[in-house]
């Protein structure tokens, strides 16, 4: 199983499943918007396995590519991380295309 999010311009990441997962819960306590989070959420719980970021609130569009792209995300999914610096070393290049694209997105 994978997990995809989708960008406006086309542009999409994929991910095992499981890390897809640990980037939602990475991202749903940075984000502030509570309409955002919750939508956020509801797709982490009912294990959905996709996040479209233009069906995302404007300001929660934002602060989610922004925490995609500075890589508070990464960082926040490698204080999850229990399996060893194996594990952290096999999430890096992943986490490292996930935020370029939402680089790519917010320049556009």
């Amino acid at each position: 199983m994978a997990g995809t999010i989708f960008f406006a311009s086309g542009a999409r990441w994929t991910a095992s499943s499981s890390v897809f997962a640990l980037t939602l819960e990475a991202l749903i306590p940075m984000i502030s918007d509570p309409e955002t989070q919750g939508l956020v959420v509801a797709l982490s719980e009912g294990n959905v396995g996709m996040l479209d970021v233009e069906d995302l609130p404007p300001r929660g569009r934002v602060e989610v590519l922004q925490i995609l792209e500075d890589g508070r995300h990464w960082e926040s999914v490698q204080t999850m991380i229990t399996g060893g610096q194996e594990w952290i070393d096999a999430v890096e290049k992943p986490m490292a295309e996930l935020s370029a694209l939402a680089a790519a997105a917010m320049a556009t």
